[in-house]
């Protein structure tokens, strides 16, 4: 077996995938669950609250102008979390250097972790629409592209929380990078409210906020409304894509927290 090539131990691959799956499905009431009766907390209370509340889309209900918001933020946040608690599980259980043995490449390994984070960010994205259909009705603007919008976003967060798990040699400092840059970051993308309202500079924020373009492209996909440049916004969509996803396979091939010096 050449381990130059990009896909040599299919067999391989596919078992790597299969647990990072099976890892957090066993635990599907804290991995699955969980955020998705919190997406559902939240369209209930902000809803609720302000389901009269005017959007400055003409035509768009409030809880419809939410939705897309909530899939995009179920999704991020659980892509991001399955490669980076799997990856610092293992380096405290010891365990990660075990991932230099495994016969196959280095671009096998990284596309599973991320796959596997891919995969729970979209069942987390997509629960969470089915769960608003109760309150919203089922209608996208375009299905297809919507559900294609969450497997990027996904991918791109998946990537990122596989960087961050092998960087990273804590959870302390996960949940850190989680708490305070993501999760705000996510809140001031446009999940709850257009980012135009926003006062002076935090309306700028979204020139230098990577979750905004993929909370406005969801949301376009779902109501078929968006703000800002959407061609711009969709190049930026693949730059981080390929960017974010070269970075971590580059990031494990050089053995960052997996290899001892």
């Amino acid at each position: 077996m050449n381990k130059s090539l990009i896909f040599y131990n299919k067999i391989g691959f596919m078992t790597l995938l299969k647990r990072e799956i099976h890892r957090f499905m066993k635990v599907s009431v804290q991995t699955i669950l969980a955020p998705l009766l919190s997406n559902i907390l939240y369209l209930g209370i902000f809803g609720g609250m302000l389901q009269t509340r005017e959007v400055g889309i003409e035509g768009i209900n409030y809880l419809y102008f939410l939705v897309p918001g909530l899939t995009t933020m179920g999704a991020i946040l659980s892509a991001f979390q399955n490669p980076a608690f799997s990856i610092i599980a293992q380096k405290f259980q010891n365990t990660v250097q075990d991932l230099n043995s495994y016969p196959i490449s280095d671009m096998e390994k990284s596309l599973a972790f991320i796959l596997g984070g891919t995969f729970r960010g979209l069942l987390v994205g997509s629960l969470t629409y089915l769960a608003t259909t109760f309150f919203v009705g089922y209608t996208i603007q375009y299905p297809l592209f919507f559900f294609i919008s969450l497997a990027i976003t996904s991918f791109i967060f998946s990537s990122v929380g596989l960087i961050s798990g092998l960087l990273l040699d804590s959870f302390e400092k996960m949940n850190f990078v989680l708490a305070l840059i993501i999760t705000p970051l996510t809140y001031l993308g446009g999940v709850f409210f257009e980012i135009s309202k926003l006062p002076g500079i935090l309306s700028k924020i979204r020139y230098i906020n990577p979750i905004y373009p993929l909370v406005n492209i969801t949301r376009y996909t779902y109501i078929g409304v968006y703000e800002g440049n959407l061609l711009l916004q969709l190049l930026t969509a693949v730059i981080f894509l390929i960017g974010f996803f070269l970075a971590a396979v580059y990031i494990f091939k050089k053995g960052f927290g997996i290899k001892i010096d």
